[in-house]
């Protein structure tokens, strides 16, 4: 079961339960909209900004997590806040960006080296795939 964009708190152990991803007390980015809040792996590894739905891959090797930030092209009511997919590794304690912005993303599985979900699950929901084989880890 994928985990809400309006949770406030959520700690998901990876598949081979070595590590766990934890958000607590998330806030909502605006009245009624999903939440953020600093994700910490239990390696010490932390981002700021992050909505609690996250997927881990199945091989345990790399975390999804929806973080917000400001849109660079700001539209009439000046700058908005989007979504863009973090891809961690925590083995090499890095993180990558898809690419792309989105609205809000739901996350539903990290399998096959592709993250799939829902962009927008409450308000004109688009499917989204992302295969992380496009980022390049250096």
């Amino acid at each position: 079961m994928p985990i809400s964009p309006w949770d406030c708190s959520v700690s998901l152990p990876s598949p081979d339960g070595r590590l766990t991803a934890v958000i607590k007390n998330a806030v909502e980015i605006g009245m009624g909209a999903p939440t953020r809040g600093r994700l910490a792996l239990s390696n010490r590894m932390s981002l700021e900004d992050c909505n609690p739905s996250m997927a881990w891959s199945e091989d345990s090797q790399l975390l999804a997590v929806p973080q917000w930030h400001y849109d660079p092209k700001p539209g009439p009511g000046g700058a908005r806040p989007v979504q863009r997919l973090a891809i961690i590794s925590p083995g090499r304690r890095q993180v990558r960006y898809a690419p792309g912005t989105y609205r809000i993303l739901e996350l539903h599985a990290f399998a096959g080296g592709v993250v799939r979900g829902v962009d927008s699950p409450a308000y004109a929901p688009r499917p989204f795939e992302v295969d992380v084989s496009r980022i390049e880890w250096e």
